[in-house]
């Protein structure tokens, strides 16, 4: 692909890159990035609208959240070991579909 964006795009230039080779680009642009000494919180994204409790309210629902998903991941990794399965019966598929739905619900709800 980038092989394809490189050929058909002559003014654009992709490459494989690492985060060190991106500082040092930016070295070598030779750019003056300015220094923020004040605080840049509270975040707001609309007027009255700050973010003040973002990072410390409700851990414990967060991590159940993250918890959950990993939870929902795993599910769907055994959702598909278990339709590839040769052997399975429709019950036991039927059974995996209906916990990873019951998941899905309670994430969304969540």
């Amino acid at each position: 692909m980038i092989e394809y964006i490189n050929y058909k795009y002559p003014n654009v230039t992709l490459l494989y890159s690492t985060p060190g080779m991106y500082i040092d680009a930016l070295y070598k642009a030779n750019i003056s990035w300015p220094t923020k000494y004040d605080d840049m919180f509270p975040y707001a994204d609309k007027p009255e609208d700050f973010w003040t409790g973002y990072f410390t309210s409700r851990q414990g629902a967060k991590w159940q959240v993250r918890e959950g998903q990993a939870a929902l991941h795993a599910a769907g990794w055994l959702y598909s070991l278990r339709v590839l399965d040769q052997n399975a019966t429709d019950g036991q598929i039927d059974s995996v579909i209906g916990a990873r739905d019951a998941l899905l619900d309670s994430m969304g709800i969540y």
